[in-house]
């Protein structure tokens, strides 16, 4: 058999994401403050594009049209609609259209960084600093301060700050001094000479290594550390469940001495440097407002935060007449890929909004019993669902709801909130969202007795009697889910709160 090169032709068909289909697919996916930010980058880079926020928008309008009562709405958002006429809206699925118009170089769209780039003005500069000013200090800097009040010689100095980067957030040590110790190459009983200064240091309980030794050194800061104070302290295992009687004979005092010092330990903080903590949750400002009217209730997305895209005619108008007379192909090509990329973007930023409302309005509608009942009118729904009641698809549906928030009359939530399986069929066939369920445990367990705490084995009985079908491990699963202790730790919780 004889081996020869040749020429062949084969069709195959495959799938190209242009760069218009990437765009409206990340749009789709962007919280009103990426789309802010977003469209701020856009205009830097084409000279047709405007973005005019809701406050500008309104100001610009006639004052008929500038009133709360006007039914006019800004470009690029759709009305507010009762949740049943959702199904009205115009919002077909971007990612079925193929037939886009790639008339613009994809080195225009910025797919990658959704964020303005940072340039500091000097005017701004002093402003800056203020702000920075005003933020607490961090935990270093708090205790590399009371480092340099209160230790003067250079070696202990050293070991202090060797002390202080091995602290953790909790403000206990991470590592034993034996370790900083050859980190060092010092003893280790000097270390622990260091160690026993930190340890006076503010906040109290700040370079313990274990839970006793914090306790301890808050204790004796309030000057309330005694004989039977210490005997607990030392013993703390037998506080924790609960032996009173057992520490009163090892203290050689009564009950109410325990009692007493029991209340005193509860004021203590084992984490004593968890308020410098400054890592705080960023929560954006909702996308969607949900509220209630004499219709019902009622879905829009949040003007406040999301911006109106305004192509400028005129100036697109002005350049191609020049452009006509130009022979500058260069100036052509730039003005045709510039104005074509403001127009797919326009259409995609109103694709984007119709799409969300169409489908935040779509989960109001089949969750309206949460939003009468709370959360035990959860019901189970999933994306498929949702897809299948607006006509799109799930990976659409899916990156929608990934980081959207919705502001109800219940609460904020994001939209994968509203998703929850379903669970235990009932004997009429009902099924019941497994939020639902675990609401329903949290509230039997918090209507029981604290001396005699239900079993896993009774709650998924008292839940079987409401016609859900439970089964006592899935009641510990989600009782975990909770952070609810077992029953056996409820009972003892108990016992502590009624000897306090």
């Amino acid at each position: 058999m004889q081996l020869m090169p040749s020429l062949g032709q084969r069709q195959k068909q495959s799938l190209v994401m242009t760069p218009q289909l990437q765009q409206a697919i990340k749009l789709l996916q962007m919280t009103n403050l990426d789309i802010k930010n977003y469209l701020e980058n856009q205009v830097l880079e084409n000279p047709f594009l405007e973005v005019l926020s809701q406050e500008t928008l309104l100001q610009s309008l006639p004052s008929s049209q500038n009133s709360p009562t006007s039914d006019t709405q800004p470009e690029n958002q759709p009305e507010i609609q009762p949740v049943d006429s959702t199904s009205a809206a115009v919002s077909n699925d971007p990612t079925e259209h193929a037939d886009f118009d790639n008339r613009y170089s994809s080195s225009s769209l910025d797919l990658g960084n959704s964020q303005p780039k940072n340039h500091v003005a000097d005017s701004n500069w002093d402003d800056i600093m203020s702000n920075v000013a005003g933020q607490p200090d961090n935990l270093n800097t708090h205790i590399l301060r009371q480092i340099d009040l209160n230790i003067k010689d250079t070696r202990e100095k050293f070991i202090a700050c060797m002390l202080a980067n091995a602290i953790e957030a909790s403000g206990w040590l991470g590592q034993s001094c034996s370790e900083i110790a050859s980190h060092c190459n010092c003893e280790v009983e000097q270390i622990e000479i260091v160690l026993s200064k930190l340890q006076t240091f503010e906040p109290a309980g700040i370079f313990a290594r274990t839970l006793s030794e914090c306790l301890t050194l808050q204790a004796k800061e309030q000057g309330s550390y005694d004989t039977i104070m210490a005997t607990i302290l030392e013993n703390l295992e037998l506080l924790g469940k609960g032996e009173l009687a057992i520490l009163a004979r090892k203290a050689h005092a009564e009950i109410a001495d325990i009692t007493k010092r029991l209340q005193i330990i509860r004021s203590f903080n084992p984490k004593p440097t968890a308020s410098f903590d400054t890592e705080y949750l960023a929560v954006n400002a909702p996308d969607i407002i949900v509220r209630e009217s004499s219709d019902g209730l009622v879905v829009d997305l949040n003007r406040s935060t999301l911006p109106s895209l305004v192509i400028n005619e005129a100036y697109v108008n002005e350049i191609n007449k020049g452009a006509r007379n130009s022979q500058d192909e260069e100036i052509k090509s730039f003005t045709s890929d510039s104005v074509g990329a403001a127009r797919w973007l326009k259409r995609s930023l109103e694709q984007r909004n119709n799409t969300t409302l169409k489908i935040a309005g779509e989960i109001v509608n089949q969750q309206s019993d949460f939003f009468k009942e709370g959360l035990s009118g959860l019901k189970p729904l999933s994306l498929k669902d949702v897809a299948t009641a607006v006509n799109m698809h799930e990976s659409t549906v899916s990156r929608v709801t990934s980081g959207l928030l919705m502001a109800t009359p219940k609460g904020c939530f994001t939209l994968k909130s509203f998703f929850s399986v379903s669970i235990a069929a009932t004997e009429s066939g009902d099924v019941t969202a497994a939020a639902a369920v675990r609401d329903l445990i949290k509230t039997i367990i918090s209507n029981e007795l604290p001396k005699k705490p239900l079993s896993d084995d009774a709650i998924a009985a008292l839940v079987s009697e409401k016609g859900i079908k439970l089964a006592r491990r899935t009641v510990a699963k989600y009782r975990e889910m909770m952070r609810i202790p077992s029953s056996s730790e409820r009972r003892r919780q108990a016992k502590l709160n009624m000897a306090s």
